[in-house]
């Protein structure tokens, strides 16, 4: 069978960063080509777990000739180049792409991206296109020391290169300055030979000119993008690139009619670019031109909204959509119309919500509009988000010097010693709120409660149990609302629960004992979750499942909550090296029991937000499956089966939720009567959890609808032992209850037709 994909790496000392590489694409990759140019530490040890093709070479000063010889040892159809500090991002979904890609596709450009400390000390992402895979064919090879590019060669073979939804991300700019510099200067080293060997080279001159550029040798730079704009018979994409960068570095010094002619002149040249509008809007906002810079900034939105921007280029650059956003309410701002700039404050923290510039833009708005305490109060969840950033740390000691005290940053309560943090969100919750925290009274050393908007008694209820309360804003997603609430958590362990459940512990000193007496190599526990769910059918049936609600406290971002909805912990940790282990703690749920119209709101309000996951993360399967259950809870059948399918398609479900997917895609097979898929689906269901009921029972009623009548009975006769047997945590991760007498039913049917045969 031909391998579809080959992933092809050199690397040098990378102990740092390989193995976050190869964990990024050793599930997708059919061989990993290893090769190594001379390492001295642990690089080539780490390799060794996740591949056997590791190869020596002896390092030339040139890219290509390494990139070249790894191709050699390639045997896929299809070639993936990575570098050692870079991660796939969507493994699933490249793998997809090249699945159904058509054969006249030589090579499809994917989004890098890149992050640097700027001279605040904050991240900022760089984005730009590159061709990193590509068709294995052997015309199809790299040239240039140094930037080595295969663009050519695909080209004159008469193939294309496509867009993508491919995305890597890429740290090897975040360093320290040392380290930053030294690999500059290679670099620069590397294309002044390039450069001797090919002088008139604009691709070459270009990433001259840019490495000057990081060099601090700003003149330079400008004379060299000046020789490339002079050079150039026709307008391409490094003169257009020159013209932009240049720019850019006019805005720096300033000399802004130079700028704005460099700008007119790139946008002339290839039009609706969104950069020189971007570089545009800089110039009049910073030559108090505002109606002007507006007018630029919010052409920019428009041609990514509307994806009229030109296409992809080779090393373009994407300007982020938070970085716009924050733009256009900084010109608002200086125009004095607060609400709108707040809503574009706004509008980019839908995008990035822990973005430094456009937080502070909305504490700049309420301090301008003299809503000081509102201010205060905001400026501490970001002091919470960015506790060491230098801007942040300005506007505190400028605006909220002499209230300092009451700014405390993340995990204050170091000092003092909690085994348990309960962690909740809330907003509307005095119904649910207090039965809640009675039943952690005397095993949560600490509760910490997070308030998205409330405006019943939630907050007086839980002022009454603990002075942890923090506010939040709600940005339709549960995980940054989770996360905000373990930032702030002090305790060894973390118990997180929602004001409509119930923590069911008999003996307190032996729950206690339990956590303190923890392995080491232990990050999770799975606590048994009982629900009854109210259906909106009118009928109602009891879910038992397995989740980690109680995990070790590594601190944030270390351990996370992802998903926009249904958030899970549980990667995090994984990723952490921790494990999980079952245990019979018990949490009562309420909130799946309750009126028709309460149920209906929950529904509509987890399909608008697993709208928005499935449009950030197309191809993650749990999601997906998510959406199928809303989707079957709303009478969408045909679409929750799409949904589910496509999440099973996805391949990356782990295995309790392959159960409970392929149990899904039995019980509606079941009900289209198809009882031979339904069976299958049964079976898959139990191949991955094999001591469920629920998919026991489908298949048994698969089995007798098939008139297997003495297979039926015996399995029957099976799952009425397991009904009988002690009810603990679910070995599926979850189960449904099933009545006895639908078993009895079942069994009653498939003995009276056994015995008429």
């Amino acid at each position: 069978m031909e391998k579809l994909l080959s992933v092809c790496i050199i690397a040098k000392n990378s102990e740092s960063t390989i193995d976050n590489c190869l964990k990024s694409v050793h599930n997708i990759a059919d061989e990993i080509i290893f090769v190594d140019t001379g390492s001295t530490d642990k690089t080539i040890e780490i390799a060794n777990k996740f591949t056997d093709k590791i190869y020596n070479f002896n390092w030339e000063d040139d890219f290509s000739t390494a990139r070249n010889y790894s191709l050699n040892q390639a045997k896929g159809k299809y070639v993936l180049i990575l570098d050692s500090d870079e991660e796939l991002s969507n493994p699933y979904e490249l793998i997809s792409t090249l699945n159904n890609l058509n054969d006249n596709v030589g090579g499809l450009l994917i989004r890098v991206n890149s992050y640097k400390l700027n001279p605040n000390n904050q991240l900022e992402k760089m984005s730009t296109d590159l061709l990193r895979v590509f068709l294995n064919h052997p015309e199809i090879r790299f040239k240039g020391r140094i930037h080595e590019q295969v663009f050519d060669s695909i080209i004159n073979l008469g193939l294309k290169i496509e867009n993508s939804n491919i995305s890597i991300h890429h740290s090897g700019y975040n360093l320290n300055a040392s380290d930053f510099k030294t690999k500059q200067e290679r670099n620069l080293k590397l294309l002044k030979l390039a450069l001797e060997e090919d002088p008139t080279n604009l691709y070459l001159l270009n990433h001259l000119a840019k490495t000057l550029v990081a060099l601090g040798s700003i003149e330079d730079a400008i004379k060299i993008f000046k020789i490339i704009i002079e050079r150039s018979q026709d307008i391409g994409t490094y003169t257009i690139e020159a013209m932009n960068y240049l720019t850019s570095l006019h805005i720096q010094s300033k000399k802004y009619d130079e700028a704005k002619k460099c700008a007119e002149k790139s946008l002339t040249a290839l039009p609706n670019q969104v950069l020189p509008y971007f570089l545009l809007g800089d110039i009049f906002y910073y030559t108090n031109k505002l109606d002007l810079a507006y007018q630029n900034y919010k052409k920019c939105l428009s041609l990514l909204q509307n994806k009229s921007s030109t296409s992809n280029i080779i090393g373009q650059t994407h300007i982020p959509l938070e970085k716009i956003h924050f733009k256009i309410g900084e010109t608002l701002t200086a125009l004095a119309i607060y609400d709108d700039a707040i809503i574009s404050y706004e509008n980019g923290l839908s995008n990035n919500p822990t973005d430094v510039f456009c937080l502070l833009g909305i504490v700049n708005v309420l301090i301008k509009t003299k809503r000081l305490d509102l201010a205060e109060a905001f400026y501490t969840q970001v002091k919470n988000i960015h506790p060491d950033n230098e801007l942040v740390n300005d506007i505190g000691k400028r605006f909220f010097q002499k209230n300092q005290p009451t700014i405390q940053p993340i995990n204050s309560n170091k000092g003092i010693k909690h085994l348990l943090s309960l962690a909740m969100i809330v907003k509307n919750e005095e119904e649910f709120l207090e039965g809640c925290l009675q039943s952690v009274q005397g095993l949560a050393d600490e509760i910490v409660i997070v308030d998205t908007g409330s405006t019943d008694k939630t907050i007086e209820i839980a002022q009454k149990y603990t002075k942890n309360i923090y506010h939040f804003k709600w940005i339709d997603d549960f995980a940054a609302a989770r996360n905000e609430a373990i930032k702030h958590c002090s305790g060894d362990w973390i118990l997180y629960l929602d004001a409509d459940e119930r923590l069911k512990v008999s003996n307190k000193i032996a729950f206690i004992n339990f956590i303190k007496e923890m392995p080491k190599n232990i990050g999770g526990v799975n606590c048994i979750i009982e629900s009854r769910h109210y259906k909106l059918d009118n009928e109602t049936e009891i879910h038992r499942g397995g989740y980690p609600r109680l995990f070790r406290n590594l601190g944030f971002p270390k351990i996370e909550f992802r998903g926009r909805v249904h958030e899970q912990i549980s990667p995090s940790l994984l990723e952490q090296g921790m494990s999980f282990i079952n245990s019979d703690i018990l949490i009562e749920h309420l909130g799946y029991n309750q009126d028709r119209e309460v149920m209906e709101q929950k529904v509509k309000r987890n399909y608008k937000l697993l709208l928005q996951h499935i449009q950030e993360q197309p191809t993650n399967g749990y999601a997906w499956y998510q959406l199928g259950q809303t989707l079957a809870q709303m009478k969408l059948n045909k679409e929750a089966e799409e949904a589910v399918r496509f999440a099973i398609d996805c391949k990356n479900l782990s295995k309790s939720v392959m159960a409970s997917a392929a149990a899904t895609l039995s019980q509606i097979t079941g009900n289209q009567k198809k009882f031979e898929e339904a069976l299958h689906w049964a079976e898959v269901s139990l191949e991955n959890a094999p001591e469920q009921i629920y998919a026991l029972h489908l298949k048994a009623y698969a089995l007798l609808y098939l008139n297997r009548f003495s297979e039926a009975e015996s399995l029957f006769r099976e799952i009425l032992e397991k009904i009988n047997q002690k009810k603990g945590m679910p070995m599926s991760g979850f189960d449904i209850e099933i009545p006895t007498d639908i078993i009895i039913k079942g069994l009653e049917k498939a003995i009276n037709k056994n015995s008429n045969i």
